[in-house]
């Protein structure tokens, strides 16, 4: 199995991600920020100036394109190297999941990470 250094992702994912460049920010005890490096309804990644253990709950909120209103959703840090950080949401409601749905349907596929 490939390492998650090796460009290639280990796991196979419910959703499929979505390259996007957009600021988030990560509400842990403290707030940190970053820039998505991708996203899709089950998560995103992200590189973020900052520490965060695995399987650390944060709370992630930013700001889709055309959307009036951030998102703010719950995740888990499912995944880390260096400041590449992997985000699971938890529990995202319909309407999170058809608002990012709506604002990757055009994007282009993030291949590395499907």
């Amino acid at each position: 199995m490939p390492s998650p250094g090796s460009g290639q992702w280990p796991i196979a994912r419910e959703y499929t991600r979505h390259l996007i460049d957009i600021r988030l920010v990560v509400k842990t005890s403290t707030v940190l920020h970053g820039r998505t490096r991708n996203l899709g309804e089950g998560g995103l990644g992200a590189t973020v100036a900052g520490d965060m253990p695995l399987g650390e709950i944060v709370k992630l909120e930013f700001q889709l394109p055309e959307v009036p209103e951030p998102i703010h959703l719950h995740a888990e840090v499912r995944y880390r190297q260096g400041f590449q950080f992997g985000f699971k949401f938890i529990n995202p409601t319909s309407e999170q999941m058809a608002l990012i749905r709506r604002a990757t349907r055009y994007l282009p596929l993030d291949v590395l990470r499907k």
